[in-house]
């Protein structure tokens, strides 16, 4: 579901209610032309005897959204399997003798057959790197591209940085790439009938990713991975992704920058500082309603919270009476506060001590040069019989085209 379309949503879950007619109107210009059983089924939801602005019918638009998505996604996976065959195909005809590799026993000409293909079919990129790298029987292989899609969502998913909708990813070739950007403008004015229009003067500059690699290696022995009792395969790869997840977070939000790492949301400039006085040890809802409305003003839209494990323990205990009365979040029954302002609260880790950062997360751009990449050698240490696991993530930058659409706000040491 769209970013605007999610946090409508929301927005009317949290307030118990529906959709109200220019909400509904938003949802039925969204659905595609093509579309016609959601547009059919939305528009019967609206006249049905609910009413157009039931919780009811809120709840029946958003699952028939859902649906349309599945099968809009369906529909995507469907044409990325076929130009994976087209591309395999046509790399094999110019390479015959890899045949008997792809299709067991196939020596003939393509019968156009599906199941003359092994279960998983690779790229022509991964072909490539298959005739780079030796064949099957030596040890040398690439992975799947369908394993490489589950590393994705599994990294994107163990990510308290990439997990958030909105973050512009702009994915590039080549060592760098560079991001306009507009800093300033001048401001229209009334102009009389006839006269000149005077020229604006924008000023732009810049925003530069380079990549930078993040990388994790792991080797087992073959006993292990022969004698496990479950799939030793699925726990190395987990372990790497995480840990390469972790560390994306911690440079995402304190990294220095540098040929090192990527420049973080709490470097100075990144976003604006906002430094409480001292004896304000902990940052309160009133600190963040504060950076809400100064980021409104800033033309932006406010639609995330992160909070470091100790901030998020002092606003989920936030009383009504400071140290008394019922919690603000809730009664002690209900699920812990995962929501704040109608924003997601996004614990992690990896945050700096005593920091809350309110933002914008469309205002928030990062390069990505190269999706998660995982490769297996029996090469590795051959003398040893181990297998080797390798997991590597390029990522180019990461910038903020607003600092005033990113507050970080952090509490006083004492």
């Amino acid at each position: 579901m769209k970013h605007e379309l999610r946090k409508m949503f929301e927005t009317a879950e949290a307030e118990g209610r529906g959709l109200n007619a220019r909400e509904v109107a938003a949802v039925i210009n969204s659905v595609p032309v093509e579309e016609r059983i959601a547009r059919t089924e939305i528009l019967a939801a609206v006249n049905g005897p609910d009413g157009a602005d039931s919780v009811e019918t809120r709840d029946s638009i958003a699952e028939t959204l859902k649906y349309m998505e599945m099968r809009a996604a369906d529909a995507r996976e469907d044409r990325a399997g076929l130009d994976r065959e087209t591309e395999a195909r046509a790399a094999l005809d110019k390479n015959p003798a890899l045949r008997a590799m792809v299709t067991p026993g196939g020596s003939k000409a393509f019968l156009g057959e599906s199941d003359e293909w092994r279960s998983i079919l690779p790229s022509g990129n991964e072909f490539r790197t298959l005739v780079a790298v030796g064949n099957p029987a030596s040890g040398g292989y690439a992975v799947p591209a369908s394993v490489a899609d589950r590393c994705v969502q599994y990294l994107r998913a163990a990510s308290v940085f990439l997990r958030v909708a909105g973050v512009n990813v702009h994915r590039f070739e080549g060592g760098s790439f560079s991001l306009p950007n507009l800093t300033g403008s001048t401001t229209p004015g009334v102009v009389a009938e006839g006269a000149v229009i005077p020229e604006g003067a924008p000023n732009f500059s810049s925003l530069t990713f380079s990549p930078v690699k993040y990388a994790d290696l792991y080797r087992a022995s073959n006993e292990i991975l022969a004698d496990a009792a479950f799939e030793m395969r699925d726990l190395i790869a987990g372990v790497m992704m995480r840990n390469i997840a972790s560390q994306v977070d911690r440079d995402a939000f304190q990294g220095a920058g540098g040929a090192a790492s990527l420049t973080g949301l709490t470097k100075a400039g990144m976003g604006t500082a906002v430094n409480l006085g001292a004896g304000a040890t902990q940052v309160s809802w009133d600190h963040i309603i504060d950076s809400y409305s100064d980021i409104e003003a800033a033309g932006a839209v406010p639609a995330v919270i992160w909070a470091s494990p100790d901030q998020a323990k002092s606003l989920r205990k936030a009383r009504e009476n400071g140290t008394s009365g019922g919690y603000l979040a809730g009664q002690v029954t209900d699920p812990v506060a995962s929501r704040g302002l109608g924003l997601p609260i996004h614990v992690s880790a990896n945050l700096p001590a005593r920091t809350v950062i309110v933002a914008d997360p469309t205002r928030i751009h990062i390069g990505l040069r190269s999706d998660v990449r995982v490769a297996v050698s029996e090469d590795y240490a051959f003398d040893r019989d181990v297998t080797a696991f390798r997991a590597t993530y390029r990522v180019a930058g990461l910038a903020v085209d607003s600092p005033a659409a990113v507050h970080v706000i952090k509490a006083a040491a004492s």
